[in-house]
């Protein structure tokens, strides 16, 4: 709260109503998305068994249990921020999806506040308030409140990280880089792409900073140490349930298998029970809190799942004692096909990157503003060129991100929440297109045009692929099957 009165006291104005203006816009759309999303899925397809496995783990973490699957067994498959995240409102509140979607809203109209204050600190005061703005409205940030998933928490931790980092050149002090470090580890503890910032951050800090090679060392070593501390309580239980010391999460050998390999819903998930209790109380009482549940008793997650996944697959193989186990037979197995064959796994790898635009790809539906930052984006990279130096800390994220997610899926996933560097360097690219125009609400139009056009062609993208295929099948184009 200082540091926010601090910010308040010496900003003009003209920038508070603004800033109010933003927040209150960030409010509005994510509390109307939060009281009008029903997250009782109408079919299979919308099904999202990650979600199922967090609130079956939260709820327990909530009654005193424990990090404890369904079936009885310790669990070490999910990174366990979110989970208690999950176990503290279930705990305070009871066991309601609602409050967790409202909570989210609200922490959530907190991201475009720290994408303001970040751009500010890089760009012209105008270039900070086109990035609120665009972080207020953008369509994938208000989709992630109306979810159970880890990128609510992930999202507000990396843009404070983002915030800190940037600050930096202004305020190097020891309760900064502590703080750099704290969110550093909680984000290590929510999702796997956070782990690399153990090494990245510290690695930065010391690069970035002035002063003797132990002034130096001795920043970074704060940021690493703070880190750390913050992920002990979680290794010193999974030392005691596994006897090893490991990651937070052995999700990392099934993740890499994944990458090689595909499972369809159907023969891994059984709803039927969820379908039924919809049909035998009726939609208007079913409660998404009994409809996770069933779909949580009679699905396999954790150990139960993978012994099932590998006596289907490999069924020469022992039965794991435990999830790590398992994670670890399929982890082996992957790095056996990586190896046999690395040249198609790069191959595959560069094809993903260029689908990152997922304008007309149907797995983009995860991320339906892409389409519309990515050139401004790429025009903002390009334009503010000399200033790399300065716009590292922004560029470290997406990049670390995505390739990870390269590195291990082979593939472009979807739900990595780095979009506001896109926002802050789009939003650079956007200030310098609106001042050609004498008339800035020509460009205004323009803007909008294209991002309504974009959100058409995503929402109509298979309609608009099979359109296309059509056209190119019928002059003797071969074509593949669509994906």
């Amino acid at each position: 709260m200082n540091w926010f009165r601090k910010r308040w006291n010496t900003m003009e104005k003209g920038d508070r109503r603004y800033v109010l203006i933003i927040l209150f816009l960030a409010l509005v759309l994510r509390f109307a998305y939060a009281l009008s999303v029903d997250i009782i899925p109408t079919d299979i397809t919308g099904i999202d068994m990650d979600a199922v496995e967090y609130d079956h783990l939260g709820w327990n973490i909530a009654r005193g249990i424990g990090v404890i699957d369904a079936y009885g067994h310790p669990a070490s498959s999910r990174f366990p921020a979110y989970l208690y995240f999950l176990g503290i409102i279930y705990f305070i509140f009871g066991h309601s999806h609602f409050t967790v979607i409202m909570i989210q809203a609200f922490l959530g109209s907190l991201t475009p506040l720290i994408v303001y204050f970040t751009a500010r600190q890089i760009f012209k005061e105008r270039v900070s308030k086109i990035a609120g703005i665009l972080a207020a409205v953008y369509p994938v940030f208000i989709w992630y409140v109306g979810w159970l998933m880890t990128e609510n928490l992930f999202l507000l931790l990396l843009n404070l990280l983002i915030y800190f980092t940037v600050s930096l050149a202004r305020d190097a002090g020891w309760k900064r880089l502590a703080a750099i470090g704290v969110l550093v580890g909680l984000l290590g503890l929510t999702r796997g792409v956070g782990l690399p910032f153990l090494g990245i951050i510290p690695f930065y800090v010391f690069l970035r900073l002035r002063g003797d090679i132990k002034i130096k060392f001795g920043r970074a070593a704060l940021v690493l140490a703070a880190a750390i501390v913050v992920m002990i309580p979680w290794t010193v239980r999974n030392y005691n349930t596994y006897g090893k010391i490991m990651l937070p999460s052995c999700e990392g050998g099934a993740v890499l298998w994944m990458a090689f390999n595909t499972m369809s819903v159907d023969e891994w998930y059984d709803p039927e029970p969820a379908f039924e209790y919809i049909e035998r109380v009726g939609r208007e009482n079913a409660t998404s809190e009994e409809y996770y549940h069933l779909l949580a008793q009679t699905n396999l997650f954790g150990l139960e799942g993978l012994r099932a996944l590998i006596k289907d697959r490999y069924p020469y193989a022992p039965v794991p004692n435990s999830d790590l186990e398992g994670c670890n037979f399929l982890g082996d197995i992957a790095m056996g096909m990586l190896f046999e064959n690395p040249v198609s796994w790069v191959v595959k790898s560069v094809i993903q990157v260029f689908r990152f635009w997922h304008v007309l790809d149907e797995r983009g539906r995860f991320v339906n503003g892409y389409a519309f930052i990515m050139p401004f984006f790429l025009a903002g990279f390009w334009m503010s060129r000399k200033r790399i130096r300065d716009l590292m800390p922004l560029y470290i994220f997406p990049l670390e991100l995505y390739a990870i997610s390269i590195v291990f899926f082979a593939d472009a996933r979807f739900r990595m929440p780095f979009e506001s560097i896109f926002l802050i360097v789009g939003a650079f690219a956007m200030e310098r297109f609106i001042r050609i125009f004498k008339q800035p609400v020509y460009a205004y139009g323009i803007i909008a045009a294209f991002f309504l056009l974009t959100g058409y062609m995503r929402l109509y993208s298979v309609e608009i692929r099979a359109a296309l295929r059509a056209v190119l099948g019928a002059i003797g184009v071969p074509l593949g099957e669509m994906t």
